[in-house]
């Protein structure tokens, strides 16, 4: 139903219940008013605005009238005592038909940003018509892309979701969107594509409308956003791995220091068995013996890391260190009952190396066989030359790894095997050996099978002739010092 009144006019849905009531409910002053009695309120009002405007009464919608503007006095008998005052609806159609094409182009705009293409398609894929051609596709000839053109140089795994957002789009009237990879150069040439966000839409006549929007910047910083929120989210795992890891490796040797050392300040007296005083004694020992190489490890790993690492490096003779490190892991790998051997040549070339890294490299990886090796098992160390690099290795008959364990060996704290095994380490030492091997632009490789056992295996480059030491030695035997960054530049 469609009402006027002295500061207003508009329609009322028929399912709105009683006209009247709802109207004056909703807008004070606003009568109801059938179709056939608004008709002469038309004319009046139409008469009296004197070619300004015109009244429509089907405009539709609650339209506002000007009360008391003084562009019509006349009343309306038929329509009870309607006042025809105020504005021409067709006014606020206006407006609303111009906020709607402001609308219209602010959208166009929106997805003609980054447009490429715009084309006419068969349900197969052929090209019927180039609409419009940018960027990489402007200076192309219109007979390149027209046919097969456009289709060929769609990515072959991309082929069926283009051809399928046709169909669809054509099938059933309804804009499809979909992402696919587009090149501009011709079958055969280096492919280079650019990724294209494609709206299809129907065009009537069984054709189909491609927009083809280029969204190669987006995606790839669509990915670079993914990799640095991956990447913060492994550093926070990695911190949280860290605390925990630390928490257990500290609060253990502490709580026995603690706890021995409180049982021998009780026994003031001196009743305690000398023998049970003495393995109090040795507990606290090697307690604190682990504090300091879990500190030490951690110092270290920390500078290998920040690159500041400092570099000594010197021609070593690798027969002797190495031969010197099994002497040092003699007495443990005895304790254990483990057999240490070497495969050694009577003659190796000098190394260019730290020879307080490699000495904790070599001593790393027995410590770590040894400790993984169970009694009556075997450690065996060789050396050997090869592709211009000097190769160490150390096997064992230990527990070995899984293979899913193996690509995070030396991570700082990962330890792979059973829990018994993991409480026994830090996760430390092979974390540093990797970060210490790198420092010297070597190689460091593992390989295990569980139940059998564990060979790592490093290889140094050799910077000249065998037996010669080429880099960081000048002459006169003079050594050169490094820090990690330099080694890293040369």
């Amino acid at each position: 139903m469609q009402v006027a009144g002295p500061i207003g006019a508009g329609t009322v849905p028929p399912s709105s219940g009683d006209a009247a009531r709802r109207v004056a409910d909703v807008w004070p002053g606003l009568r109801a008013a059938p179709p056939d009695q608004l008709a002469p309120l038309a004319r009046v009002a139409a008469r009296a605005l004197g070619g300004l405007g015109a009244f429509s009464a089907g405009a539709g919608g609650l339209v506002l009238l000007a009360e008391g503007a003084g562009l019509v006095t006349g009343a309306v008998p038929e329509a009870g005592w309607l006042i025809a005052c105020g504005l021409v609806c067709g006014a606020l159609a206006a407006v609303s038909a111009g906020l709607a094409r402001a609308a219209a182009r602010m959208e166009a705009g929106r997805q003609d940003a980054g447009l490429a293409l715009e084309t006419l398609h068969k349900s197969g894929g052929e090209t019927v018509r180039i609409l419009a051609a940018r960027a990489a596709f402007a200076d192309l000839p219109a007979d390149a892309l027209a046919g097969a053109g456009i289709f060929e140089r769609i990515h072959v795994a991309d082929r069926p979701a283009f051809l399928s957002a046709l169909a669809a789009a054509i099938g059933d009237k309804r804009e499809r969107s979909v992402e696919l990879r587009l090149r501009s150069e011709p079958a055969g040439a280096a492919p280079d594509f650019a990724w294209m966000e494609v709206r299809v839409a129907d065009a009537g006549q069984g054709l189909g409308r491609a927009f083809w929007r280029d969204v190669t910047a987006a995606r790839e910083e669509a990915e670079r956003a993914a990799a640095a929120q991956a990447e913060a989210e492994r550093a926070n795992d990695a911190k949280s791995r860290f605390l925990a890891a630390m928490s257990h490796e500290l609060r253990t040797p502490l709580n026995s220091i603690l706890g021995f050392s409180e049982l021998l300040q009780e026994d003031a007296a001196g009743r305690m068995d000398p023998a049970r005083r003495a393995d109090y004694a040795r507990i606290i020992h090697e307690s604190g013996q682990h504090l300091l190489g879990l500190v030490n490890d951690i110092l270290d790993l920390s500078r290998v890391e920040a690159g500041a690492y400092d570099l000594a490096c010197e021609d070593l003779d690798m027969n002797a260190l190495i031969a010197g490190c099994l002497e040092m892991m003699a007495l443990e790998a005895e304790r254990r009952s483990v057999t240490l051997s070497s495969s050694m040549p009577a003659i190796l070339p000098f190394l260019s190396a730290d020879q307080r890294a490699m000495r904790q490299i070599v001593l790393n990886l027995l410590s770590n066989a040894v400790k993984f090796t169970p009694a009556g098992g075997r450690v065996d160390v060789s050396a050997g030359v090869a592709a211009g690099a000097l190769l160490v290795r150390v096997r064992d008959t230990g527990c070995g790894m899984a293979s899913a364990d193996l690509a995070r060996i030396g991570e700082p704290f990962f330890q792979a095997g059973d829990m018994d095994h993991r409480r026994s380490g830090s996760g430390l030492g092979l974390a540093v050996v990797r970060g210490l091997v790198d420092l010297h632009k070597g190689r460091f490789d593992v390989s295990s099978v569980l139940g059998v056992g564990t060979t790592v295996s490093l290889a140094f480059p050799l910077c000249g002739p065998v037996g010669i030491v080429a880099p960081f030695e000048r002459p006169g035997g003079r050594t050169v010092r490094a820090r990690a960054t330099d080694r890293r530049r040369a």
